[in-house]
């Protein structure tokens, strides 16, 4: 039998296996906890130890450091991360001193480093020590710090396109986020949703951007939100939420999700128009089609799903089996389709503070790579866009190469597309398309860019 892992020993683990390993921070703490059969206290703890370490990683690298009379060596590497998830403990949590150091010398032994107790006893206790040890307390995160704490290249990225609004942005993105639910107009409405999260405990409220978003005053687990096995509500932020408001969709239209895994934006257009449209949706990953597919199911919504590359030949595609809320055929609209919404494979700039393993896996060359993705996708797919339709182009980046700049291209090389004017309750106006940037809109960083295709 596996010997269990105390929280701070699995989330230096988990830890470990994003940063060093480039593993997936979502999926690894998942499996992780699965594993561990924790109680939902532990894997609540479990959880902010491992996001926090991901997001403070720079910083908290710094201070080990400073701790340290010499690197540890690479084999042991997994010994550093027991003192950082110590350290972010007393430097990000209000976690007394004394139980965070000798859960982090637990650690060690569960984590067959029994050697380094007393170097992480030292560390540990030698920090505690020191002036302004919790900035939880002092409230003194400064922009050094914000700045630690992302790669270079983001942080210079966002100086160099953003000028006067970068440290709101390099802050945000180094920021919890706020957790946004979506509810299903199908089921209920926003007011009557309210008051059952009142009823239950769950203060939260109105989201003043999103005609069916909630805000809660803090994150919860879902399983604490009513009727969320029922599809009663969704998870999904502000901004992503927007996307089905750009895109006007109406009942009986015939709609293109091309990168629609794990679902959020294909149920919410689903969820406006009452199950009334054709709806194709396809991704070029199996796994996340699978993903789609109880998304679509826990709210009891149907689509056509297929399994595909949407840069390539949609007849190339295949269809999703087993999937009780998809129609077996794979055939694709021969006229064209009336809406076409492309969530572009990109950087994910946008969305750092929701997933701060971006942080550790994404790299600049990866944007070059990128950029012909992108652009294959709006040249595909606006030969499969009927006259009069409309197209959204949209990322989670804030990077102009990924967003007003590749639409730029696209215009000059496709003379029938019309940027088309649309209303946004809290974006940046750009040349082409409009821009939320995280920490200045309240909301996620995502592009919108709204093509027509003129009447034949």
């Amino acid at each position: 039998m596996a010997k269990k892992l105390n929280s701070r020993a699995l989330a230096a683990q988990i830890s470990w296996k994003i940063i060093d390993k480039g593993l997936s921070l979502d999926a690894t703490l998942r499996e992780s906890v699965q594993l561990a059969n924790l109680d939902s206290k532990d894997k609540g703890l479990v959880q902010e130890l491992s996001y926090g370490v991901c997001r403070w990683y720079g910083d908290l690298d710094a201070v080990a450091a400073s701790l340290l009379a010499k690197p540890i060596r690479n084999k042991d590497r997994i010994v550093h991360f027991i003192l950082l998830v110590g350290l972010y403990q007393l430097r990000h949590m209000r976690t007394p001193d004394h139980a965070a150091v000798d859960e982090s010398v637990k650690a060690c032994k569960q984590l067959n480093k029994v050697w380094a107790k007393n170097l992480i006893n030292g560390c540990l206790r030698e920090y505690a020590r020191s002036e302004n040890a919790n900035l939880a307390l002092d409230g003194g995160i400064s922009q050094d710090i914000h700045l630690r704490s992302l790669p270079t290249w983001i942080s210079t990225a966002f100086i160099e396109l953003w000028g006067k609004s970068s440290n709101e942005i390099i802050a945000a993105s180094n920021q919890r986020p706020p957790m946004c639910l979506r509810v299903n107009q199908r089921q209920s409405n926003r007011k009557q949703y309210l008051e059952l999260l009142n009823e239950s405990n769950v203060p939260a409220h109105a989201d003043r951007f999103s005609q069916d978003g909630i805000i809660l005053d803090r994150p919860v687990n879902v399983g604490f939100l009513p009727g969320f096995d029922d599809g009663a509500v969704s998870v999904q932020d502000t901004a992503a939420q927007l996307a089905c408001d750009i895109l006007q969709v109406e009942k009986n239209h015939r709609v293109l999700d091309a990168c629609a895994a794990p679902g959020g934006k294909t149920a919410h257009i689903l969820e406006r128009t009452d199950n009334q449209i054709s709806m194709h949706a396809m991704d070029v990953s199996a796994s996340r089609c699978e993903q789609l597919t109880q998304t679509l199911q826990r709210l009891q919504l149907t689509a056509q799903i297929s399994i595909g590359d949407a840069s390539q030949d949609l007849k190339l595609c295949r269809p999703l089996q087993n999937a009780d809320n998809a129609t077996a055929s794979n055939s694709f609209s021969s006229t064209g389709y009336d809406r076409i919404l492309i969530d572009a494979p990109c950087s994910g700039t946008g969305v750092i503070r929701r997933h701060p393993d971006i942080k550790h896996h994404r790299r600049q060359s990866d944007i070059e790579q990128l950029l012909p993705i992108q652009q294959g996708l709006l040249v595909n797919l606006w030969s499969n866009l009927a006259p009069n339709g409309l197209l959204l182009y949209m990322t989670c980046s804030i990077l102009a190469k990924e967003n007003n700049l590749q639409i730029a291209q696209f215009l000059k090389a496709q003379p029938d597309a019309q940027a088309e004017d649309f209303y946004h309750p809290n974006a940046l106006d750009l040349d082409f398309g409009k821009q939320t940037l995280p920490g200045v809109h309240e909301m996620d960083g995502f592009y919108y860019c709204l093509l027509r295709k003129p009447a034949s």
